[in-house]
């Protein structure tokens, strides 16, 4: 029975947001409708790169058949009125009504600030963050870097446009030496991974290849203080090779109990 209704409940969604414009697909919504329906209560929703609001849309009906908590919606660029294009205002101005005539305007908040600007004051724990931004790797990269301290330990966080470099390359980071982030599942281009839910007991070798004595996850080391720099997660100079460990220990969540 819960099956069915479940079946029933997505094929009222894909009828609502078949008249949305928007770049998902079909699929891609009711893996959003899945996530937004199984985040815990308590759990803010966070949407970065809104377009028309057919995403939006999927996660809030996810939300309602769930917990019923908000989805906090984003624009990937600020829309304030009387400083934007007519085109941005025009767009904002669909989503508000594909949002009342799909009845979620209640669980939307619409927030008129950029993403980083929007992470800076934001003060509530994350349980899933859908990233549908531009498909610049620098765009996608300062979404997560910008939220990632606001995510609760079992959070999901999904990518869309992972068919293209960019989104695919910041992925591929999160999931590598760098992250801190476990993969979880994909459907068409979107992405899906979870934080990395183990405190880290690192055990290095002679080789400086970490190994984590409770989930046996790898880490080069020695790999790691040079992408660090690389990648822009960290500003100090490399030349300071040993408060690069320590900011990244500290920054990915990286337990200082090392065993050589």
């Amino acid at each position: 029975m819960e099956v069915a209704e479940m079946a029933n409940e997505v094929e009222s969604v894909r009828q609502i947001t078949s008249e949305i414009e928007g770049c998902i697909s079909d699929a891609e919504g009711e893996l959003l409708y899945r996530l937004a329906k199984a985040v815990p209560e308590g759990q803010a929703i966070v949407e970065v790169g809104r377009g028309k609001g057919k995403s939006t849309v999927w996660l809030a009906k996810g939300s309602e058949a769930g917990e019923k908590n908000k989805v906090y919606s984003i624009a990937s660029h600020k829309v304030t009125p009387g400083h934007v294009r007519v085109d941005e205002e025009n767009m904002h101005t669909e989503l508000i009504a594909n949002l009342t005539k799909a009845r979620v305007q209640d669980t939307v908040v619409s927030l008129h600030e950029t993403s980083e600007e929007a992470a800076r004051r934001w003060k509530e724990k994350i349980g899933l963050l859908w990233i549908n931004t531009s498909h610049e790797y620098e765009d996608v990269k300062k979404v997560i870097l910008s939220w990632q301290r606001h995510l609760y330990p079992n959070a999901i966080v999904a990518v869309h446009g992972c068919n293209q470099p960019g989104p695919s390359q910041v992925v591929k980071e999160c999931l590598g030496n760098l992250g801190y982030f476990t993969f979880e599942q994909s459907v068409d281009t979107t992405m899906v991974v979870t934080v990395d839910k183990c405190i880290h007991y690192w055990i290095i070798d002679s080789l400086e290849i970490g190994i984590c004595k409770y989930c046996g996850r790898k880490r080069n080391f020695k790999r790691l203080s040079r992408e660090a720099t690389e990648t822009g997660t960290t500003k100090r100079q490399a030349g300071k090779k040993m408060k690069i460990n320590i900011v990244h220990f500290l920054f990915y969540g990286f337990t200082p109990n090392l065993q050589v």
